[in-house]
């Protein structure tokens, strides 16, 4: 159970906004790219929804994840942060995700001194139906992915990317991959070091 004061504290943010649970919570994204990933917890969470649209706009960058999770594990907070897209490719990878991931972790700054939470760490997922980076359809392109990385220097396949925030650069980062056709999924929130 979360303590009285940081309950509380989470009444500030705007009511449907902030949605709690120890057990399960689901990130949905509709039109289009229609998502609904359902998120398996083991400890309590809170998360802000519809975060890309309710950010702090006095932040010079304006771009934002769609989901901030706030995790506690022995009154050690980790945020998670989601980004949702149909489709990635490079060009989305290093100049809108990434970016994404940027403001989010300022927002999520912002919010954990509303909640009174100290941060220990910061996890990045990108949920996606299509990875145009590693399309293996294409035999040309098969041969040209063991290559790619040196050539673009895409860290999309690696489990932590390089993005300066403050005084860390790199983070870790998880890629969760949706059904094709239907855009579900199930991912398990498993404390990470």
């Amino acid at each position: 159970m979360f303590q009285a004061g940081l309950q509380e504290r989470s009444l500030l943010i705007e009511p449907g906004l902030v949605q709690r649970s120890n057990t399960s919570l689901h990130l949905t994204e509709k039109g289009e790219g229609q998502a609904d990933l359902e998120v398996r917890l083991i400890s309590e969470c809170i998360l802000i929804r519809n975060h890309e649209n309710n950010k702090m706009q006095y932040f010079i960058n304006k771009k934002c994840a769609d989901y901030v999770m706030f995790e506690s594990i022995d009154d050690i907070w980790r945020v998670h942060i989601f980004e949702m897209k149909k489709t990635v490719n490079e060009e989305k990878w290093e100049n809108e995700i990434k970016h994404q991931f940027h403001g989010a972790m300022q927002n999520a700054l912002a919010f954990s001194g509303v909640l009174g939470v100290e941060i220990a760490d910061i996890v990045l997922h990108t949920v996606y139906r299509n990875d145009k980076i590693n399309d293996m359809a294409n035999p040309v392109r098969q041969h040209l992915c063991t290559h790619r990385k040196s050539i673009s220097g895409t860290d999309w396949n690696d489990s932590e990317i390089s993005l300066e925030f403050l005084d860390k650069k790199r983070f870790k980062h998880d890629k969760i991959k949706l059904d094709i056709e239907t855009g579900e999924g199930e991912y398990c929130l498993a404390y990470c070091k």
